[in-house]
């Protein structure tokens, strides 16, 4: 019977030049991806397109991956979120965003819940939507423009017509509301949701 390998360890093995280990990861976390960049480009094309680079760059980069700082599906997802909106704010005449991937990728991270933390959301999927929901709308939305979309604070400002200092101050309490309930969501403890 043969171990089913986890992502990390496949990533392990991309970095070694191992080409089966690359389709193993591709053919799990793909859909998911596909899903996300579809969000953020509507055009299949071209978020197919941003996929298969993603993937040609996990190639290329794979020895740059530290299980530490990140699970294998956060890392795809944060570098393929990235090139996504890159794709997406070129297309619109918009400045691209800061390119140095470290940084960009451990920026990312910091409001990201660990890889543990993620797992136990995504069992708990429904109840996270429910929590998304409970969100005033404006909050929402700025929200879902900043971390789907990758529009700035001040280009928030403009789409939603709001001063900026409402869209700041709404991203952070939306963040803040946020952590509170995932912590409920993926502790042991019983949440009133």
């Amino acid at each position: 019977m043969t171990q089913v390998q986890t992502e990390e360890n496949l990533m392990a093995r991309v970095a070694e030049r191992d080409v089966e280990a690359l389709g193993e990861l591709y053919a799990r976390l793909a859909p998911a991806l596909l899903g996300m960049l579809q969000r953020i480009l509507p055009d299949r094309g071209a978020a197919e397109e941003v996929l298969d680079n993603v993937f040609l760059r996990l190639w290329a980069e794979a020895h740059r991956y530290s299980e530490e700082r990140a699970s294998a599906a956060v890392w795809l997802m944060i570098t393929a979120r990235r090139a996504a909106i890159d794709v997406r704010r070129t297309k619109q005449k918009l400045p691209l965003l800061p390119r140095n991937q470290d940084d960009v990728v451990d920026s990312s991270l910091s409001w990201l819940p660990r890889p543990e933390v993620v797992a136990r959301l995504e069992e708990r999927r429904e109840l996270l939507k429910k929590v998304l929901n409970q969100l005033p709308k404006p909050q929402r939305e700025a929200l879902e423009l900043a971390v789907l979309e990758g529009f700035t604070e001040e280009e928030i400002a403009v789409k939603l017509g709001e001063p900026l200092g409402r869209v700041k101050s709404g991203v952070r309490a939306g963040m803040r509301f946020l952590r509170h309930r995932i912590r409920a969501i993926s502790g042991t403890w019983a949440a009133n949701i």
